[in-house]
Order: structure tokens, then C-alpha cells, then sequence
């Protein structure tokens, strides 16, 4: 996930938690999180020139489900907005972890920088990468489940949009300690070489 996809998912939440902490009224939270995200996904196309696949998703959702919510007077469509989304990254990992070893190192290499080349060895650890953030994620969604039908919207905006970053604090400091380790490995099994000579 980019950053123009990753702010696109949260700042309408933010618009969403100020609007209604001025006005305390859903109704109008909601229509200014639907106008931010439109006017959001203008700038971003005058910006870059093409329209991001995954910000017309969100914004498409945010429009549907958040008119859904005004017009039933169910302020729960729109909370479970970012849960759906979510679950559609999910099936995508999954469906990621399955695809042969050679469509995987296609399709992470073009996000290399130009010059490297993905090391085919990776892709065990790519694998479980892929697992563990689909895991995160399922723990994201439901902590944005609970928090809809059981917080107030402040708690629930707060888990929705940058509970993601919270949340994920574990899982960087778990790759972070992993890296290290490896690093320590290759050190010594250099060294052993040398002194082995």
C-alpha cells in the first residue's frame, strides 16, 4: 500500500473525528468525509495525472456506504467502511501466498529499485511476511468492528485510521529484532570463514 493510498483511507476518518467533534452531528460528519474524499481524489489525479485504483475503491466505497448510512439513519455502514476494504487486502495476500514462486518474484521485483534484482531465496520470507501482515490486518478489522457497534465514534475513527499504524508497532519492532539476528548470523558465519582459512 502506498502513502497517497494509505492517506486517502485516513484523512477522510480525520475530517470525519474533527467535523464531528464541532457539530456532534453524524449526518454532517459523514457528507464532509464524502466531499473531503472527492475533492481528495481530484487532487491526487491533478497531482500524479492517472487515478489510483485503490483511492477510487475508497472513495467509491465512502460515497455508497456513507449514503447508505444517511439515508437509513445507520451511522454502521459507514463505520464498517474501512473493515471491507481491509478484507479485500486480505483476500489479495491470499490469494498472493498461493501464485507460483515465479509470478511472486515478477511481481515484487518491478517494486525494486532499478538495477537490483530479487533474490529468489527471499520468497520463503516474503511468504511469511505476507502471512503475518495478513494476520495484522484481520486483527485490525476487528478491532474496527468492535470499536463500531461498541465505542463511540472518536475511539472508533482513532482505531480506524491510526489504531493501523498503533497496531502495527509489534509487528515492525518483530522484523526489526528478525533482521538483527540475521545480520549476527552472516557476521559469524564470515568470520568463522576467515579464521577457518
Amino acid at each position: 500500500m502506498t502513502q497517497i493510498q494509505l492517506l486517502a483511507q485516513i484523512l477522510p476518518l480525520l475530517v470525519f473525528i474533527v467535523v464531528d467533534s464541532i457539530w456532534n452531528d453524524v449526518k454532517i460528519s459523514i457528507v464532509s468525509a464524502i466531499v473531503f474524499a472527492a475533492v481528495q481524489l481530484f487532487y491526487f489525479y491533478y497531482k500524479t495525472g492517472q487515478f489510483d485504483w485503490f483511492v477510487l475503491i475508497d472513495m467509491a466505497l465512502i460515497v455508497g456506504l456513507g449514503s447508505v448510512s444517511i439515508i437509513f439513519k445507520n451511522e454502521m455502514f459507514f463505520k464498517i467502511k474501512p473493515a471491507i476494504i481491509e478484507g479485500a487486502m486480505v483476500i489479495f495476500i491470499l490469494v498472493l501466498l498461493f501464485l507460483p514462486d515465479r509470478f511472486l518474484l515478477n511481481y515484487f521485483g518491478r517494486m525494486m529499485p532499478k538495477g537490483m534484482v530479487l533474490n529468489p531465496a527471499m520468497i520463503g520470507s516474503m511468504k511469511f511476511m505476507l502471512l503475518l501482515t495478513c494476520g495484522y490486518i484481520l486483527l485490525h478489522i476487528g478491532a474496527i468492528v468492535y470499536t463500531a457497534y461498541f465505542s463511540s465514534r472518536r475511539v472508533w475513527a482513532i482505531v480506524s485510521g491510526p489504531g493501523f499504524y498503533l497496531l502495527f508497532i509489534p509487528v515492525m519492532i518483530f522484523i526489526l529484532v528478525k533482521r538483527i539476528r540475521m545480520r549476527r548470523v552472516i557476521s559469524q558465519n564470515r568470520v568463522g570463514g576467515h579464521s577457518s582459512r
